[in-house]
């Protein structure tokens, strides 16, 4: 079922003239942007840790939330 996931996404995304993943992680960073993975989504769906990318923070909800009140701009997707 991923891969079959991933494939719709991808074609939606495509669809959508939005740019591939990777290219909006460079963009995001190059910008001093930060990216952060919410801990206690990553225990409900079994992600650790070593499974993310490089360079992406753990975060809970609370110290996400503290910290967003303080930013210019925050995304919570």
């Amino acid at each position: 079922m991923t891969p079959l996931a991933t494939a719709m996404m991808k074609s939606w995304f495509d669809r959508a003239n939005i740019p591939p993943l990777q290219e909006l992680i460079d963009v995001t960073r190059e910008g001093g942007g930060h990216l952060y993975a919410c801990t206690t989504t990553m225990g409900v769906m079994g992600v650790r840790e070593e499974n993310l990318i490089e360079g992406v923070e753990c975060r809970g909800a609370a110290a996400f939330l503290e910290f967003a009140a303080g930013a210019d701009v925050s995304l919570f997707i």
